[in-house]
């Protein structure tokens, strides 16, 4: 019994730590996993007479050697897939973020709670999942462990389109593909901006607040002129709050009013015309 143990432990921290399915096998028994094989493969070797230490000696014969090189096969493979993805070679930078699946999600859960965000346990889970082949959700998690002095400070990154949406948005759509999670921010930041155009309004205040109040978002100043910007540089033509403008359009409509009122434009009466007599009127009464 003890062996099964030795050998479930030694499994566990070379390899199960760093599989995202292993670590939620291990959260929740029920879901199907290598575990299960595992221990019922020990058994039966118990059954056919072999006992803890004859296990043990297999154990450090065949079963240590073959997790090593099983990790450093993995490990191999996971950094050359993750170096050829076009994420990673558009902005490479080295970092160092732990590769065990539970202080990746205590991360993402953490920075979660903290950051007022609103992703579901679904979500987190997803994003540490894609961490493992996907460079740039790898890097977010690993700037999600960093210690900020402001919270706007996490914006300041080639990805603030994204941390605005996570910010922004109590309902989101997330996927492990990041050039499809691109494409989900910015058909979402479109819809907006066509459907309550910035410069519609008179101050940045109002823009935001109306906008939060159609579509139940969260932005604030930050965040929405983030989300602006961004959809400057995709094309599209944004005006910017101008108070000077409306209020040069309220003055226009004041006058129209104005004019209407006192009739202005119809054609001008000089007073020096008024009780003149009229040359025919005196000949009309026999003068």
């Amino acid at each position: 019994m003890f062996s099964l143990i030795v050998l479930v432990a030694v499994w566990y921290a070379l390899w199960g730590k760093n599989n995202p399915n292993t670590s939620r096998a291990v959260q929740a028994p029920k879901k199907k996993s290598n575990i299960g094989g595992i221990i019922g493969f020990l058994i039966v070797l118990s059954i056919l007479g072999f006992t803890g230490r004859s296990i043990a000696i297999l154990l450090l014969a065949f079963g240590l050697p073959a997790l090593l090189i099983g990790k450093v096969i993995s490990a191999a493979t996971r950094n050359a897939k993750r170096e050829e993805s076009p994420e990673y070679r558009s902005i490479p930078e080295n970092f160092k973020l732990t590769q065990t699946v539970s202080k990746r999600r205590k991360i993402v859960s953490k920075f979660n709670k903290e950051y007022e965000l609103n992703l579901t346990d679904e979500q987190i889970e997803r994003i540490v999942d894609a961490s493992y082949f996907s460079y740039s959700w790898e890097r977010e998690i690993y700037d999600m462990s960093k210690s900020y002095n402001h919270p706007a400070e996490w914006y300041r990154s080639d990805t603030m389109w994204l941390r605005a949406y996570l910010s922004a948005f109590p309902m989101m759509n997330i996927t492990s593909d990041f050039e499809m999670q691109r494409r989900v921010v910015e058909d979402a930041f479109r819809q907006i901006f066509r459907e309550l155009p910035p410069g519609q309004f008179m101050t940045i205040d109002s823009a935001i607040e109306e906008t939060n109040k159609t579509f139940f978002t969260l932005f604030d100043e930050a965040t929405y002129m983030i989300a602006f910007r961004y959809m400057q540089t995709k094309g599209m033509q944004l005006e910017f709050p101008n108070a000077v403008h409306h209020m040069e359009t309220e003055a226009e409509r004041l006058m129209r009013e104005y004019d209407e009122k006192t009739g202005a434009g119809e054609p001008y009466v000089s007073d020096s015309s008024v009780g003149s007599p009229d040359p025919d009127d005196g000949r009309r009464r026999g003068f």
